[in-house]
C-alpha cells in the first residue's frame, strides 16, 4: 500500500505566521495603525507578493513608503524574527518514516528556503507560491502540488485556514484544519499509527 501523502502548509502549521507580529512591529514604527497598514497591504500588493510577481525589493520599497521610520535594511532580519518553529516541527522526522511529506505554502522562497534547508531530505516535494506564480486558494497551485504526489495514494492536507481546505477537498484529499491548541498534531499521529497497524 502506498504511503500516505502528508501535505503541510508552513505558516500557522510548521512555523508562525508573519501576521500579526511583524505587522504590529512595523506599525509601531510608523504613522499608520496596524489595521490601516494591513488594509493597504491587502489592497495594494498581497497577491503579487505571494505569487512572486512583486520582488522583495519592491516590497521593501512599499514598506518604506508606508512606514517611514522603519529601516528597510533590517527587514530580512525582522521577517526571520517572526518565523518561528511551531511544535509540529519536532514531529516531522517521525512522520517522514510513515508518510511522504510535502510542503504546499503561500510564502516567499527567499524567506522559508533557509528554514526548510535542514529538513530538505525529509521532504518529497516543496510547492511555494512565489515560485509557482499562483497561490491558495486558487486551483492552479493545488494542481502543481498534486502533480508531485504519488498517484493512487491517500492524501491528507493540513492548513490553518478553512478557505484553503476547500479546493483540496475537491481533489479528493482528506483535509485537517490546524488549530492553535495543536489537536491536529495528535490526529495526524493517530492516523499514521493506524496506517502502520499500531
Amino acid at each position: 500500500m502506498a504511503k500516505l501523502q502528508l501535505v503541510l502548509d508552513m505558516g500557522g502549521v510548521l512555523i508562525t505566521n508573519l501576521t500579526p507580529g511583524m505587522w504590529e512591529e512595523l506599525a509601531a514604527g510608523s504613522h499608520v495603525t496596524y489595521a490601516e497598514l494591513r488594509e493597504r497591504y491587502k489592497q495594494d500588493l498581497k497577491h503579487m507578493l505571494w505569487t512572486g510577481e512583486l520582488t522583495l525589493e519592491q516590497f521593501w520599497s512599499w514598506i518604506s513608503q508606508q512606514c517611514t521610520a522603519v529601516d528597510t535594511a533590517q527587514m530580512d532580519g525582522l521577517v526571520q524574527k517572526h518565523l518561528l518553529k511551531l511544535p509540529a516541527w519536532e514531529h516531522l522526522e517521525g512522520w517522514s518514516e510513515r508518510a511522504e511529506l510535502h510542503i504546499l505554502s503561500n510564502h516567499r522562497q527567499e524567506w522559508i528556503g533557509p528554514i526548510l534547508a535542514p529538513i530538505h531530505e525529509l521532504l518529497s516535494s516543496i510547492t511555494i507560491s512565489s515560485q509557482s506564480g499562483c497561490c491558495k486558494p486558487y486551483p492552479d497551485i493545488y494542481a502543481a502540488a498534486a502533480s508531485k504526489l504519488q498517484t493512487s495514494a491517500p492524501v491528507l492536507f493540513v492548513d490553518d485556514q478553512e478557505k484553503n481546505l476547500r479546493e483540496a477537498a475537491k481533489l479528493g484529499w482528506m483535509t485537517l484544519l490546524a488549530d492553535e491548541a495543536g489537536e491536529w498534531i495528535r490526529r495526524v499521529d493517530a492516523l499514521l499509527a493506524d496506517e502502520v497497524g499500531e
